[in-house]
């Protein structure tokens, strides 16, 4: 399964870049993964900013891809839980999943809409720079938890 990922704002800090360039080529045997940046709009208001947002990741995200919009409002599945509704998708056929957060204003209703799973990664607020790499390393657990491998403990 093909994952992509389009992210909101150019990220410029070397140390989130490594980072997620370190969980990109983890990813390779178990989901190659392609991370796409989209440029932060502009806009007099949050909702001019999201729907200017909004063209810009729609035009990125691939054809029949299952679609994941990363919001606060979203679902907070345990990494198991996310796993297997990961191999669910990959067993009922699905073979590209895509994942979009949002920049610093958040998703448009437009893509909420588009979305066919809508998923928070905590009760937290996190800087959506900080998002790309904290999404990368669940992906590398769910992958070594769907493939046996011992990386994720729980309990």
């Amino acid at each position: 399964m093909k994952v992509t990922i389009i992210a909101t704002g150019k990220c410029k800090e070397k140390d989130i870049l490594s980072l997620c360039n370190t969980y990109l080529k983890r990813l390779k045997p178990y989901f190659p993964t392609t991370l796409i940046e989209v440029p932060q709009a502009k806009g007099q208001t949050r909702e001019e900013i999201q729907k200017n947002e909004a063209k810009l990741q729609t035009a990125k995200i691939p054809e029949n891809s299952y679609i994941i919009a990363l919001d606060e409002t979203g679902k907070m599945p345990k990494t198991t839980e996310f796993a297997k509704n990961i191999q669910k998708q990959q067993l009922s056929g699905i073979s590209h999943i895509t994942f979009i957060i949002g920049g610093a204003d958040g998703l448009d209703p437009e893509i909420k809409s588009k979305a066919n799973f809508m998923m928070s990664l905590s009760p937290l607020t996190f800087p959506h720079m900080l998002v790309r790499p904290i999404l990368l390393e669940q992906l590398y657990r769910i992958g070594t938890f769907l493939s046996g491998h011992p990386y994720h403990r729980e309990g």
